[in-house]
């Protein structure tokens, strides 16, 4: 029996059945497939028919189908070389899935037939994809790299590394699955497992357990998941190629912190005895200056409240940039003392990371620019604009949306943190559904108080953020004050919401 026989579906059917090593319903299968159940069930009888007396697939009542015995399937299906197969995604992360692949084996070639087999698509889809990765490529000084022997990726493995990171961290921004799920036991279809075994990925996770058990404290995100990511790729790549350069930004490796110095070489020598290989120095000093500028919040104090330098040089930066964003949103941050101490806290790993050239990929990084973008801009146009750091003017994309998250989450908190007073001069039973209905729209306000209009000016400014009124008031305490209907309608709601964008 050969494979000629089997529709592309029956052949995914089947290579997601020898991938899964377990039962898998019918219904996953029709996800997976972007098929309906029923097609699900004629592929079945269509397979089974197929083979006739070889009955492998095994079915069971609220468990699904199995495969009985795999190895009668591997002159069909190669086990080797369809462990990787990615089925039911769109274009866009087949070509970033391709992308990964091929950064992580260069200088190996592979062909384009190799791929084309791998997502069952045709080879000028592959070409596609390569001509627009092609592109991609560029803008990181990479090369793509065609010849009779197949295709290749060339550049500096600094380069190299950044691309990667980029790619493999937007596995966290994308799927339902968080990429901290990749370290249980039942994170079996994670798009990182495509890429890297089990064995590695618990090793790592176990490499950083034992660290932060040295340093006395979490390593904190976005740090975590970018060593993490770091140190998943520094083994890939050895497996691959043991004669790597990555370039340090320092002709000597001063190992400043003891702390760390001595959790880097213990993290060095597990990775020796793992990969037997002996590892370059400056990829120990690299892995030193990553937990050097990572934010480590330790058990001993505090991390909001106690800080282990004076701080009034970035105490003046942070205010700075504050008085800097809430001018050019027109909406006053000044006060929110979570935002200040959120930025002091992320700007001292970020001047340790500029100091050390240390990169850090941030994979919601495309969603800020586009979903938030006058917050981003806001942002990206004040750093560059203050001068008590210049090493923050310029700043990449990536870094200048983390503190633009800080930002974000402040504006969201002024606006959904608000003390209201409602006034209406219908009854009691008016005017408690219109409580009832702004406690709806905007869940984490408190309702001061509900008062008739002739009571309206015993709100005071101290405990009321803002007014709702079903009427016209006379306002002499300078309480910003909407007139609204009692049934508090979606009109009344988008004005409301622009008035708080303005206050």
């Amino acid at each position: 029996m050969t494979s000629d026989i089997l529709s592309a579906r029956e052949k995914k059917i089947l290579t997601i059945l020898l991938k899964a090593g377990d039962y898998t319903t019918a219904s996953r299968l029709s996800r997976i497939l972007s098929v309906s159940e029923k097609t699900v069930y004629r592929d079945f009888q269509s397979i089974r028919y197929k083979f006739k007396s070889q009955n492998f697939i095994r079915q069971e009542h609220g468990k699904g189908y199995y495969l009985d015995d795999s190895s009668s399937l591997k002159n069909i299906i190669d086990p080797v070389k369809h462990k990787d197969v990615f089925l039911g995604i769109d274009v866009e992360t087949r070509r970033r899935n391709i992308a990964v692949l091929l950064l992580l084996q260069t200088p190996v070639e592979t062909s384009i037939n190799k791929l084309a087999e791998l997502y069952f698509i045709s080879n000028a889809s592959i070409v596609n994809d390569l001509n627009i990765l092609e592109q991609e490529l560029l803008q990181y000084d990479l090369s793509l790299i065609r010849s009779r022997n197949g295709t290749h990726i060339e550049g500096t493995e600094d380069n190299i590394r950044k691309l990667l990171m980029q790619k493999i961290n937007l596995f966290s921004a994308s799927g339902d699955q968080s990429i901290f799920s990749f370290v249980s036991d039942t994170a079996d279809d994670h798009a990182l497992y495509s890429f890297f075994s089990h064995k590695d990925i618990r090793f790592v996770k176990l490499l950083l357990d034992n660290a932060e058990q040295i340093l006395c404290g979490k390593i904190k995100d976005p740090y975590y998941i970018n060593i993490f990511t770091h140190i998943l790729i520094l083994v890939k790549r050895l497996e691959n190629n043991s004669s790597l350069c990555l370039k340090t930004s320092l002709n000597e490796y001063q190992y400043k912190n003891k702390i760390i110095a001595h959790c880097t070489t213990l993290i060095m020598n597990e990775l020796k005895r793992y990969l037997n290989k002996t590892i370059p120095e400056n990829e120990i000093f690299y892995i030193y200056q990553y937990l050097y500028s990572s934010r480590i919040d330790t058990n001993q104090e505090p991390p909001d409240v106690k800080f282990d330098i004076p701080h009034n040089e970035e105490t003046a930066f942070v205010d700075e940039l504050i008085s800097k964003v809430s001018s050019k949103i027109n909406f006053n941050l000044s006060k929110d003392i979570t935002l200040k101490t959120s930025l002091l806290l992320h700007i001292r790993p970020l001047t340790k990371r500029i100091e050390s050239r240390i990169f850090i990929s941030n994979p919601l990084k495309n969603d800020m620019k586009k979903d938030f973008t006058q917050i981003y801009r806001a942002v990206e146009e004040s750093l560059n604009e203050q001068v008590l750091k210049t090493d923050f003017q310029n700043l990449s994309d990536d870094e200048t949306s983390y503190i633009a998250v800080y930002f974000q989450a402040a504006l969201e908190r002024q606006t959904q943190q608000k003390r209201v007073g409602i006034v209406c001069s219908s009854g009691v039973g008016t005017s408690h559904l219109l409580a009832a209905r702004v406690k709806r729209a905007f869940p984490d306000w408190k309702i001061v108080d509900i008062v008739s209009a002739s009571h309206a000016h015993l709100f005071n400014p101290q405990d009321t953020d803002l007014i709702l009124s079903t009427v016209k008031i006379e306002n002499k305490k300078d309480i910003p004050t909407v007139v609204v209907s009692a049934i508090f309608n979606d009109f009344d709601i988008v004005r409301v919401k622009q008035i708080m964008q303005i206050i």
